[in-house]
């Protein structure tokens, strides 16, 4: 429990009420000492006792007691016939039973309508995608034949080529051959015109030498003739003459046997020779014949390199003009689909919004509670806003309002103190469970006043009491600051001057003195003082208390 500051005399203290808000104290300045004796003691004058107490810094609002949990059931729909309503106000509903249905024939026919729109872009949607994908699968077709084509043409030609390089090749092979040929044949020529030169030298000197053996033959017959015929020739004479025309015939015959068989030889070394020169000759000439056909090689084997890079690159055009294709319907062909599904978009958005809008048709309850309000009812044309209200009655807050004095000292969480009217005198524990960070939109109240600067707050039950009904009265008492065993005196009882607050004591005889404090917690009468000079027992001063008759007492 605490204490108040006892009064040493009988006479009647008048404080007059500033209402159930508290007043928070101004800045706190420290007391050095006493002051000089500025007056004497008025022998009437009110006496305080300092005493510890505790001490409650509060701010009191009244409100109303609300359903924890508020549901206003309503539907997006807008400008429907309402079908049947299920509930009156007082039904208690769990969540999920029906509240109200509307009409939902309208949105049925606009289903089937959606849904054969849906099924027509879907055949529509078939045949495109078919199509493309045909288009699609004939290109890539036709990519494959006519790459198989290029191949061929490819690998012919490159067996043409290798067929005109191993043709030139021989070409070249042969030409180096008859080169060698015709120059073998050359040599030998020359050899064998060099031996029938060398084979004509003797047959001049052995011609020469028949003549001259045909001379001394000649010679020799005419010298045995004469001899023969003459009658003085000797036997011997006649012998030796025929001996020796005998031996310059056979020298002769000897000779001319030489020069036949040299001039034979010579004869058939020139023959030799010409033979020579004429294969030499032809050697040549089939060299010239070769080297000509070198030209037609080389030209075949650079045609046959041309038509295989012609086929490369035909093939390579070709590969590049398919694949071009190919992408242009592979993009024809996604586009089909991407399209396909964009056009299956809409219709199908079209029938999930009105089966969605037909699911809205039944109005059910989101939660459990007690029907508080029904604003529709069978027959009415639904233009939105409000169809039933649900509250739970098994849980409650009050709900108030406070001043733009007060919204400062108060925040969420802080304790509050709860009086029900009707439920008796005693208080309930509870907690602000909401404070609004901006005032209410300004109303006018019954007196005609507008209060632009309240702030919504909501304070919850700890424990609800079993009696508790939605719209009864409450007090909050919020408990801004509390403080436990404090020296305090009422505030009426510190003066300030311009060196700070202090209390007046009773000084020597009839003098009072000043003592300075230090102000702490403020409360609607009390206010917590401390100094060096401050001690419980500490007699003090009240000062005289100007009448005010507007002034509530107590």
């Amino acid at each position: 429990m605490s204490r108040s500051p006892k009064k040493s005399k009988k006479k009647i203290i008048a404080v007059a009420s500033v209402g159930v808000l508290a007043a928070v104290g101004g800045v706190a300045l420290y007391g050095s000492a006493m002051s000089n004796k500025a007056e004497t003691a008025d022998p009437d004058a009110s006496i305080i006792t300092v005493e510890k107490t505790d001490l409650r810094q509060k701010v009191t609002v009244t409100g109303t007691v609300e359903s924890a949990e508020t549901s206003v059931v309503k539907s997006d729909l807008m400008n429907v016939k309402v079908k049947s309503v299920k509930v009156r106000v007082g039904d208690r509903v769990k969540k999920g039973d029906i509240i109200a249905e509307l009409d939902d024939t309208d949105l049925k026919e606009q289903l089937s309508d959606a849904e054969k729109s849906l099924e027509n872009a879907k055949a529509i949607n078939e045949i495109n995608l078919n199509a493309a994908q045909r288009s699609y699968d004939d290109t890539v077709a036709d990519k494959g034949t006519k790459n198989a084509r290029a191949g061929k043409n490819v690998d012919v030609a490159q067996d043409e080529y290798n067929k005109a390089v191993g043709d030139q090749n021989t070409a070249y092979d042969t030409y180096n051959n008859s080169v060698d040929e015709r120059v073998a044949a050359e040599e030998t020529a020359a050899e064998a015109a060099q031996a029938a030169a060398d084979a004509a030298a003797p047959v001049d000197e052995l011609k020469a030498a028949v003549k001259e053996a045909k001379k001394a033959s000649e010679e020799a017959a005419a010298e045995f003739d004469r001899l023969a015929l003459a009658e003085d020739t000797s036997a011997e004479d006649l012998e030796a003459a025929k001996k020796t025309r005998d031996d310059a015939k056979a020298a002769y015959d000897e000779a001319a046997d030489a020069l036949a068989e040299a001039q034979e030889g010579a004869a058939s070394l020139n023959e030799y020779a010409a033979l020579c020169a004429q294969q030499a000759s032809a050697a040549l000439m089939k060299e010239k014949e070769l080297y000509a056909g070198l030209s037609a090689a080389d030209k075949m084997v650079d045609q046959a390199r041309l038509a295989t890079e012609n086929a490369a690159d035909a093939q390579s055009d070709s590969d590049r003009e398919y694949d071009k294709a190919i992408a242009q319907t592979k993009d024809a062909l996604d586009t089909a689909k991407l399209s396909g599904d964009d056009s299956l978009n809409a219709p199908q958005k079209q029938i999930d919004n009105i089966n969605e809008n037909i699911d809205k048709c039944v109005i059910v309850a989101d939660r459990d509670g007690v029907i508080t309000s029904v604003s529709v009812e069978e027959g009415d044309i639904y233009a939105g806003g409000e169809i039933a209200v649900i509250q739970d009655d098994t849980g409650f807050k009050v709900s108030a309002k406070v001043d733009q004095y007060d919204i400062s000292k108060i925040s969420k969480d802080m304790p509050a103190e709860i009086t029900v009217q009707a439920l008796g005198s005693e208080a309930a524990g509870g907690k602000l469970s909401f404070v609004s960070p901006t005032p209410a939109p300004a109303a006018m109240s019954a007196d005609g006043s507008v209060s632009p600067t309240d702030y919504p707050i909501e304070a919850t039950f700890d424990n609800s009491d079993e009696a508790l009904r939605i719209g009864m009265s409450a007090k909050l008492v919020i408990v801004t600051e509390e403080k436990k065993d404090v020296l305090a005196v009422p505030d009426s009882c510190i003066q300030k001057d311009d060196k700070g607050w202090y209390v007046q004591v009773q000084g020597e005889g009839t003098d009072i003195e000043n003592v300075y404090v230090e102000k702490g917690l403020t409360t609607d009468y009390y206010t917590e003082i401390s100094g060096s000079k401050v001690t419980e027992g500490m007699e003090i001063i009240q000062p005289e208390a100007e009448e005010d008759t507007s002034a509530v007492f107590y």
